[in-house]
């Protein structure tokens, strides 16, 4: 089914290729003049139009100029419908922006194969242009995600050479401990970065298989908050737990559960600055039990809250572009698999607070 508009300043002819198209399952519009023609398309956005040459105020080769380039992304064809047959008419038309031109008296069968060939090669013309947009998108995705992996492996990477190179050079036995624990838990974050691009593409065709069990969201949050301990520590920041869910249990991935729990807290040591803090909590509400991880960092703008969340989402904070990666959209599909949700917010004491919010096993 198409728009149709029918453009002719007599009546009578309108009236007829109604009743020619009757039956055609299109909706058709009428226009008794060139001007109206162009307010009307601008509301109604034809898929195809025919149009009178012999008009009084704009005649037909200036509104097919005119439409041309008011719907020139729509790829409209238009349909010269005249009593006008020469050459000269014919050239004109076509310099006009004209696709096909119907000789009055019109013939009824003409008309609608002209017009089921023309829809059909729109039709044709707006998938290749849509295809084509795709595939300039795939590549920039491409392009922008294999930056975005060497972007993220490049950091740990350069903090375990870092303390391997202090190590070499002989600190003390307490600091060398302090600069291995550090390049272990940079090395489990580009393990983890990479488990987490292999389950990308499995979530995204809803091909990954959950390992679900059921247990406590602390089995998950204690050792976390455990091992990260001495990096809160060695940089001055508070680390304050506290998970008060009773006997309320999830039934969940423990492995992928705990890279999303992994990717937020880490988010969060980064971003939080010496002397800052960080607050672990979790709770139960109505058949859910949420898990929140907030930090005293830059808070991420209002506007910029739903977009960290899409593939290579970025957010505009004070400090500048704050790049978050991949990180944030595998933690989000990784809860959505769940059924659950993913959000951010604030509270009056902490800045940017992300939250987790998974079913309860017995809701």
């Amino acid at each position: 089914m198409a728009n149709i508009l029918i453009v002719d300043d007599e009546a009578v002819n309108r009236e007829l290729l109604h009743a020619y198209l009757d039956g055609a399952d299109h909706t058709l519009y009428d226009a008794a003049s060139g001007e109206a023609a162009l307010a009307l398309a601008e509301n109604i956005r034809p898929d195809l139009v025919l149009l009178d040459i012999m008009m009084p105020g704009l005649d037909g080769f200036e509104t097919a100029r005119r439409l041309k380039a008011s719907l020139g992304d729509d790829r409209v064809p238009i349909v010269l419908v005249t009593a006008l047959s020469d050459h000269e008419s014919r050239l004109r038309g076509l310099r006009s922006g004209a696709d096909e031109f119907l000789t009055k008296p019109v013939d009824r069968h003409e008309l609608l194969v002209r017009i089921g060939n023309l829809l059909s090669l729109r039709a044709h013309q707006v998938a290749l242009v849509r295809r084509n947009v795709e595939l300039v998108e795939l590549q920039r995705f491409r392009t922008e995600m294999s930056a975005m992996v060497v972007h993220d492996l490049k950091n740990p990477l350069a903090v375990i050479l870092a303390n391997l190179e202090y190590v070499l050079d002989g600190g003390d036995t307490a600091e060398n401990r302090e600069a291995l624990l550090d390049s272990r838990a940079a090395g489990q974050r580009m393990v983890r970065l990479l488990a987490n691009l292999a389950d990308l593409s499995r979530i995204e065709v809803g091909q990954l298989s959950l390992r679900r069990t059921r247990m406590h969201i602390e089995e998950i949050v204690n050792p976390l908050v455990r091992q990260r301990a001495h990096i809160a520590e060695a940089r001055a920041i508070q680390l304050d737990s506290s998970i008060d869910t009773d006997d309320v249990h999830i039934f969940a991935d423990p492995e992928l559960i705990s890279r999303v729990v992994e990717n937020v807290f880490d988010n969060a040591l980064r971003h939080t600055p010496a002397g800052g803090r960080i607050a672990v909590g979790g709770r139960v509400a109505t058949g859910a039990v949420t898990l929140t991880i907030g930090n005293t960092g830059t808070a991420i703008p209002q506007q910029a809250r739903d977009r960290i969340f899409e593939k290579y989402g970025q957010a505009d904070g004070e400090v500048g572009r704050m790049n978050l990666g991949l990180g944030l959209y595998f933690c989000r599909l990784a809860a959505e698999a769940h059924g659950g949700r993913m959000w951010v917010g604030e509270t009056l004491e902490l800045p940017t607070v992300f939250g987790l919010e998974l079913p309860a096993a017995d809701a």
